[in-house]
């Protein structure tokens, strides 16, 4: 399957295929999955401009940045013990940074700021209060985006019964061994037991 970049100073001709080569026989560049300082950099200067449009007399002051988050989002504003972050992932960035700069930016930041300014009262996640800090950005207010990623691995464990192999998750699989939990197959009825 083919990637293609829309920012081609992230690949050497524009295209993402794994172990796959081009016509010239020389092996297309694997994806990248880490930005660079200086895009990390870009990334935290856009938010820092976020914050001083959305209060130009006296920013607020940005939360912690980090570039750690995983899987099929492409970003995350979360609070945890009182504390803001706005997480990022490099994956998606790096596969597609027209499409996720300044637009994923803008979209963690309006999250931050309708807490803000609302608290924790009950707003809709991506109601009218963040589509307005969307517009007031010039960002258009998508919720998704397109970018094909990877997402988390899950750990599974095999199991059979009387008719077929079950894949369990590492909770169910946790659940039967240490809190004495049954599980049956819907087809046989039959109590499933791990494959040794």
């Amino acid at each position: 399957m083919t990637r293609t970049a829309s920012n081609s100073s992230h690949a050497l001709d524009g295209t993402y295929r794994t172990g796959e080569y081009d016509k010239n026989r020389s092996k297309l560049q694997e994806p990248r999955n880490k930005l660079t300082l200086e895009e990390e950099a870009q990334i935290r200067q856009k938010v820092r401009e976020f914050y001083i449009k959305s209060q130009p007399e006296q920013p607020n002051t940005p939360p912690e940045v980090l570039f750690n988050l995983r899987g099929k989002a492409a970003g995350q504003w979360r609070l945890r013990n009182g504390h803001e972050q706005l997480r990022f992932n490099p994956e998606a960035f790096c596969q597609d940074w027209d499409s996720h700069f300044p637009d994923t930016v803008a979209h963690e930041v309006a999250h931050s700021l309708v807490y803000r300014t609302s608290g924790l009262r009950r707003v809709r996640p991506h109601g009218p209060e963040w589509r307005a800090w969307m517009e007031t950005f010039g960002c258009q207010p998508r919720v998704t985006h397109n970018t094909p990623l990877k997402g988390r691995r899950v750990r599974t464990y095999t199991y059979r019964c009387a008719c077929q192999t079950h894949a369990l998750s590492a909770r169910r699989h946790y659940l039967i061994q240490r809190r004495r939990y049954r599980y049956e197959c819907r087809e046989c009825g039959q109590r499933l037991q791990q494959e040794k």
